[in-house]
């Protein structure tokens, strides 16, 4: 065989195994991280009411405030990051107090951290708007799809203080973590008993 064509062959059989490779991890991330948001939630009502209990036992949370929930160890943070500091930048001119629970990964000069986090079942980043009361006026993913941008956008709308109303916003496809690395471990650590 010439030497030529061997090294075609060689940098034919490296393109297939990379694209096997980035094919593969597709493949994991579509079936891991990407999917519909309320998958875990089997009671919406009693959910919300968990939050607006979290939200309502909160004294460092000034109203009308818009709330970052960043899961640790997800990597859909890295997705929504951007589109979360935007609405961070925008907050203050649309009236709302910025804040962030979870993994901190926005900038404190845009949303002032939470020392506690919630203690209950969150499929993934949300983000949590209150009216000047405290009630909730919107809670659920930043947006649809895997790409977070305020093209996409689900939460936009729900800025404006004067509309009125409530969301509660699961049923969507969205970056969602179901497996932290605490919940995987205590899976296998239940199997091995």
């Amino acid at each position: 065989m010439k030497p030529g064509v061997f090294q075609a062959y060689r940098v034919a059989g490296l393109a297939v195994a990379i694209l096997a490779l980035v094919s593969v991890g597709v493949f994991w991330f579509r079936a891991d991280q990407l999917g519909w948001f309320g998958e875990t939630v089997s009671d919406v009502p009693a959910w919300h009411d968990q939050w607006q209990e979290w939200v309502d036992d909160r004294a460092d949370i000034d109203h009308p405030a818009m709330v970052h929930w960043i899961p640790e160890h997800c990597l859909c943070r890295f997705f929504m990051a951007g589109h979360a500091a935007d609405l961070s930048e925008r907050a203050p001119s649309l009236g709302y107090a910025a804040y962030q629970t979870g993994e901190i990964s926005l900038s404190i000069d845009l949303a002032r951290p939470l020392r506690s986090t919630p203690d209950f079942n969150t499929p993934g980043p949300l983000i949590l708007l209150t009216n000047t009361d405290g009630a909730i006026r919107y809670l659920g993913p930043y947006s649809d799809g895997l790409t977070c941008t305020s093209a996409n956008s689900l939460v936009d709308d729900w800025l404006p203080l004067s509309r009125s109303g409530q969301a509660i916003n699961l049923d969507v496809t969205s970056c969602r973590c179901l497996h932290n690395p605490d919940e995987a471990a205590e899976s296998a650590q239940t199997g091995l008993n």
